[in-house]
């Protein structure tokens, strides 16, 4: 490790909003990462995905604070179990089709795009329209059935319900792009006996 970890919380370029009446948390994270250890594993991986180990890169235990402070300011009333960290490195045609989640909420932060993409939405996060009768749209328009597309693009981060589809679109040749993902579990709810 060549760098002090760091994970500020973004205080600017921020916005917890709605999207569709869904809480979502857009904004920036600047990481403080072994930038050379990134640059070596982003070289390493022009084709598909590469996990890294998150601990080798960046304050792990920092990142899990900032994503549940970010997750209890835009979705106050979701009780979260345990925070999993992950870091991969998307090469050239690393996609993920439309998916959806269990978790609490989850988290997409992109550390740092590399090359030059052959198309301006290389590797952009998909988050998908929730609302009942999307997917029988045959034509998307408005208001039903469009995705709200993230361009990849370093520190861009978003945080959503876990159960909000979400896809990635195909890495193009020559691209690549360093991405943190977090994840919070549900936290199993308690009755008392009666």
């Amino acid at each position: 490790m060549t760098t002090a970890h760091a994970l500020p919380v973004p205080a600017e370029q921020a916005a917890s909003g709605e999207l569709w009446s869904t809480p979502v948390w857009l904004g920036t994270i600047q990481p403080v990462l072994d930038h050379d250890l990134l640059r070596a594993q982003r070289h390493r991986t022009s084709h598909g995905a590469r996990d890294i180990d998150p601990q080798d890169l960046l304050d792990v235990a920092q990142a899990r604070s900032v994503f549940t402070t970010l997750a209890q300011s835009a979705l106050p009333h979701e009780a979260v179990g345990e925070v999993r960290v992950a870091v991969q490195i998307w090469g050239a045609g690393h996609r993920i089709p439309l998916a959806y989640g269990h978790a609490s909420w989850t988290a997409w932060c992109y550390l740092a795009v590399g090359g030059q993409a052959a198309y301006d939405r290389s590797g952009a996060l998909c988050l998908h329209d929730p609302r009942a009768g999307c997917d029988a749209a045959s034509v998307p328009g408005l208001p039903w059935g469009r995705a709200v597309t993230l361009k990849a693009q370093a520190g861009l981060t978003a945080l959503a319900p876990g159960w909000l589809a979400h896809s990635v679109l195909p890495v193009s040749a020559g691209h690549t792009l360093a991405v943190l993902t977090a994840h919070a579990d549900s936290k199993p709810t308690v009755c008392a006996p009666s």
